[in-house]
């Protein structure tokens, strides 16, 4: 096995290589690897895995290690890369999903891009406000007009895919939980592009959510994953009270090139 190790921008994000397989035998190594890079700061983490060519269950029991270690630092753990038959490997365990740090990025770039984002430029490029009545029969329309918005900015398919089912689930916990009179109640969406980024800003009426996921990872509970689903789809989540109550919640979503 090869472990190679990248520090990027102040040391916060790093990319730790793997080449060969992940197994019993070489777990205790990458484990290792990615203790090295804790120790030393680094709390967004991407595991390359474009050069493994087999994971099996003590590779997933390092990622719920390297879960475990960096909740209490507010880190991040994305795995990029990973062919089809690693993938599918992720997909059974269901971790990307369940566990609060792990994500998952089409390549290390990709990755990067997102852990990476600076302060956002005063200047937006534009910004477009929607308000649609808190209805669940107008959900399908309104995710439709979010992602016709978004079509300026030629996002690629799967982050536009993405951010529409980010959106969605925002969209979805805003009308169940947020609109306390139905129909009588509104939802906003505001959407502002910058050059490197898009930023999603979802409002309601209702008495206040803090982000917390009800399934507790659980992957038998009837509900909330949404929130989970948010986390694993875009660059960043918050969760926000605002002053006449409700509740706001901002995605952001790197956009890998310049917007148009």
């Amino acid at each position: 096995m090869k472990i190679v190790t990248d520090h990027h921008g102040d040391g916060r994000a790093c990319v730790v290589r793997i080449h060969g397989e992940i197994d019993m035998v070489t777990v205790p190594e990458v484990q290792g690897a990615l203790e090295s890079v804790m120790n030393r700061g680094c709390l967004n983490v991407v595991l390359d895995l474009q050069k493994v060519s087999y994971m099996d269950s003590s590779a997933l029991g390092l990622l719920v290690w390297a879960d475990r270690a960096l909740q209490p630092k507010d880190g991040t753990l994305v795995l990029a890369g990973a062919d089809r038959n690693v993938s599918r490997i992720l997909e059974i365990s269901g971790l990307v999903t369940a566990a609060p740090t792990l994500t998952a990025a089409a390549d290390a770039a990709d990755a990067l891009s997102g852990l990476e984002l600076s302060d956002a430029p005063d200047e937006p490029l534009w910004v477009r406000e929607m308000a649609f009545p808190a209805h669940s029969a107008s959900l399908a329309r309104m995710r439709a007009d979010v992602c016709e918005v978004l079509e300026p900015l030629e996002i690629a398919e799967s982050a536009s895919f993405d951010i529409r089912v980010a959106v969605g689930e925002a969209l979805s916990n805003a009308i169940r939980h947020g609109s306390p009179h139905g129909e009588d109640d509104a939802v906003s969406v505001t959407v502002t592009a910058y050059d490197d980024r898009v930023v999603l800003v979802i409002a309601d009426s209702g008495a206040g959510f803090d982000g917390e996921s009800s399934s507790n990872g659980d992957p038998y509970a009837s509900s909330g994953r949404g929130v989970m689903f948010m986390r694993a789809l875009m660059d960043h989540v918050e969760f926000s009270p605002l002053p006449g109550g409700g509740t706001a919640v901002t995605l952001v979503r790197h956009l890998g090139k310049t917007a148009g």
